[in-house]
Parts: structure tokens; C-alpha cells; sequence
């Protein structure tokens, strides 16, 4: 009997300590983004599609979440994200966090969907991200540049961790 509830316990720490794991990780929902095109470009063109479960951007446009995160620190944002080339060029993006834009573009490295990890500081409380999609190029007939956003996850880093 001692050895059952020894295991027991044991047990229930381990799945104790993979559930703690798993809280460490913020899957942003897609369905939660405020998407937008930039003026003139409507609703058909930028937005978040059921049936394949991502945001498009058939044109220039952006997509913004707001989250909470417990401590300030140092996060690692893993963006899943694909595209259509056009030109020999994949799709870029901007990352704006809490109002500050990265200077440079991040380059999709193919146009099947792959995660991009990009470190960035974010504070205690509230925090807003903005994804751009900021290389849209296309001729009727001949190339159209698109890229679509699988999935958004946020992930604090161990030092940050290690601060609660």
C-alpha cells in the first residue's frame, strides 16, 4: 500500500509539473486577432479563414492580439507562418510590440509553413502584438506575394521564468 500511494505521488508531481510546463506556453487564437487591411483594402483581401484555420494577406495588413503575461521579461515569439513567393522573394513581416516597431523585416526562409522564433521583451500585465505583412507584390496573371499566419505562441524565456 505504501509503495501504491508513493507512486501516486510521484505521479501526480510529474503531471503537476508538465501542467506548469504547458501554462509557461501563450497560444494566441487566431480567431482573437484584430485584422485589418491597410486603407482601401477589403475584408475579402485581408482576414482569417475557417476552413484552413489562418490569417491570409492577400494584401498589405496587419493582424493585432492582446495578452497578458505575468512577469516582465524576455519572451520568445514562435510565429508559424507561410507564403506564395513572387519575384524570387518570400513574404516579410514587422513585429510591433506594446507600440514599438522593429526596425527590420523578418523574411520567411520558405513558402511552406515554418516556426519563426523572435525574441522579444514584453511587460508584466497587458501586452499588445502586431504582426505586418509588409512586401505584398502582384500583377494580374503573372505573380501575387501572399502570406498567412498558422499560429502565434508566446514562450517566457527561463530567466523570466525564474523571476515568479
Amino acid at each position: 500500500m505504501k509503495r501504491l500511494v508513493s507512486t501516486l505521488l510521484v505521479t501526480a508531481s510529474l503531471l503537476a509539473g508538465m501542467a506548469v510546463q504547458a501554462a509557461d506556453d501563450i497560444k494566441l487564437k487566431l480567431t482573437d486577432a484584430k485584422v485589418k487591411g491597410e486603407e482601401g483594402v477589403g475584408a475579402d483581401l485581408v482576414g482569417y479563414n475557417d476552413g484552413e484555420e489562418k490569417i491570409f494577406f492577400y494584401a498589405p495588413g496587419s493582424a493585432e492580439w492582446t495578452f497578458k503575461v505575468e512577469n516582465e521579461g524576455e519572451y520568445t515569439l514562435i510565429v508559424k507562418a507561410s507564403c506564395d513567393p513572387a519575384k524570387n522573394e518570400n513574404a516579410k513581416f514587422k513585429l510591433t510590440i506594446n507600440g514599438k516597431t522593429d526596425e527590420k523585416d523578418t523574411t520567411l526562409k520558405n513558402a511552406e509553413a515554418e516556426d519563426l522564433k523572435v525574441t522579444v521583451k514584453l511587460k508584466a500585465g497587458e501586452n499588445k502584438l502586431k504582426i505586418t505583412f509588409t512586401n505584398d507584390e502582384y500583377k494580374e496573371n503573372e505573380y501575387d506575394r501572399n502570406m498567412y499566419v498558422h499560429a502565434m505562441t508566446v514562450k517566457a524565456k527561463e530567466e523570466t521564468k525564474k523571476k515568479e
